[in-house]
């Protein structure tokens, strides 16, 4: 268990503390507290109350967010220094994504109650946590441009694979009649008609798993603008 000295040096290289004041930090640190989770342990799930602040002192965790079948895909890994639930406690609404423990894991927690309290009596930290917001809205919109781009450039190939498959359909059909209009002769024709056949489907597939990958994409390009 860290000591008062520990916990507000640690909480002084925080992003979102960094800057404050010994008194603030001393403040702080009295309303912390430390608590060790064990390895691919469910912190807490989307959807539940944003009810305390959790801080990574140690270990890793993963940032988990629901697909539309209801799985759980890794958004992100975080690790010490990291802050997570802040802007849940100031807006009352829900987690917008679960959280588990990658490994052995080391929080600080502080409470909704105690953390809205810091924030009546020491403006500085609501600076702080102004500034933090105003850092990540920057981040969120630059990954946001880079997904964008990404899916845009998926789309272009989505189409380009669903072209090919339907050229390859037709090809397919017009060797399929040429073999049947010549008979025995066009046993050659019945092979490339089979080859572009299964050249169309392999395509499809393609473009089926490439459009799967793009919706996944797009999911987590949302999950991303919604983070808390």
């Amino acid at each position: 268990m860290a000591t008062e000295i520990d916990k507000i040096q640690f909480l002084s290289k925080v992003s979102l503390f960094a800057n404050l004041n010994d008194k603030t930090l001393l403040d702080l640190s009295a309303i912390t507290v430390e608590q060790t989770i064990p390895a691919k342990t469910t912190v807490f799930k989307e959807g539940d109350p944003g009810d305390a602040i959790y801080i990574v002192k140690s270990g890793k965790i993963n940032i988990l967010k629901r697909n539309s079948s209801g799985q759980d895909s890794v958004l992100v890994t975080l690790g010490k220094d990291s802050v997570i639930g802040d802007m849940a406690v100031i807006d009352d609404m829900p987690r917008s994504a679960s959280v588990a423990t990658v490994q052995d894991t080391t929080f600080l927690i502080i409470t909704k109650h105690d953390f809205r309290a810091l924030l009546g009596s020491s403006p500085e930290v609501a600076v702080q946590i102004l500034k933090l917001m105003t850092e990540r809205l920057r981040k969120t919109n630059a990954s946001l441009k880079e997904l964008e781009t990404s899916a845009k450039q998926m789309e272009d190939v989505i189409r380009v694979i669903s072209k090919i498959a339907r050229k390859s359909n037709l090809l397919s059909l017009n060797a399929s009649i040429e073999a049947a209009r010549v008979g025995a002769a066009g046993a050659a024709f019945s092979v490339v008609a089979a080859e572009m056949k299964k050249l169309a489907e392999d395509s499809a597939m393609e473009a089926k798993k490439i459009d799967q990958l793009l919706q996944a994409l797009q999911s987590k390009t949302k999950a991303l603008a919604m983070m808390k």
